[in-house]
């Protein structure tokens, strides 16, 4: 059997179903690279599990994962997914993998940032596409997220601007916000420069920063990290007077 446990943003949002299919595994991994804690460790999981957690990196997880599907077909083996199992595709994957190959599967949902927005006092039913904002490389300059944010505009939506992240570095804010600004004036647009924009930073934990403002004063200050940015589309009063308060 395998187990897909979601996390949540700090070990103790771990639901007690999920803690206890955990504790009755032979084996736990977890996947470490899509996702990371606002606060705690994964020594903290080990405590409340009670046994050794193994850390898979992107290569294990999207291109070797199916030694562990294989162990799955005999032992109980659990796979913990920071916050809720499908925030990423690669767990879609695993799931359809699973299937192929006869494995049984239980899946625990766990407390995701798509549950903490609503902090924000935006509408949850004005939301467009969610995007990745991702690192520029020499080679690899990728700006399709920039074209969402736009469209979803367009269409009075707002935007969940998920930050990237890169081995052990996680984009800040303020790269996040350089870079689209670097790409929107390679586009001659200006969504970026006259939306209200919300900084959600290291949610669910006792740090736990939620601010709006408009472009240029938001890449004045600094967040911690984890963090994401909500692009805003059009607003209505409670939206409008809920960005006020969080100034």
């Amino acid at each position: 059997m395998l187990y897909l446990v979601g996390t949540g943003l700090k070990p103790e949002h771990v639901s007690i179903e999920g803690l206890n299919f955990l504790k009755n595994c032979d084996e736990v991994f977890v996947e470490n690279y899509t996702s990371r804690f606002a606060e705690g460790n994964f020594e903290e999981m080990e405590k409340l599990v009670g046994k050794k957690i193994i850390p898979l990196n992107r290569k294990q997880v999207e291109e070797e994962f199916d030694e562990i599907l294989q162990k799955a077909k005999t032992t109980e083996i659990g796979l913990l997914v920071q916050g809720n199992v499908f925030f990423a595709t690669t767990h879609s994957q695993i799931v359809s993998d699973a299937k192929k190959e006869n494995v049984k599967i239980k899946i625990v949902p766990g407390m995701s940032l798509f549950d903490f927005i609503g902090k924000t006092g935006l509408s949850l039913y004005k939301f467009g596409e969610t995007v990745s904002i991702v690192f520029h490389e020499k080679n690899f300059k990728p700006d399709s997220f920039y074209d969402k944010i736009v469209k979803n505009n367009e269409n009075g939506l707002h935007t969940l601007c998920l930050l990237d992240i890169k081995e052990e570095k996680l984009m800040t804010i303020t790269e996040a916000l350089k870079l689209l600004e670097k790409i929107e004036q390679k586009k001659k647009n200006n969504i970026i420069q006259k939306s209200p924009i919300v900084v959600l930073s290291v949610l669910g934990s006792d740090n736990e920063k939620i601010s709006a403002g408009s472009f240029e004063e938001l890449k004045k200050l600094k967040f911690e990290s984890p963090a994401s940015i909500i692009v805003c589309g059009e607003l209505n009063e409670n939206e409008k007077q809920a960005l006020k308060e969080l100034k």
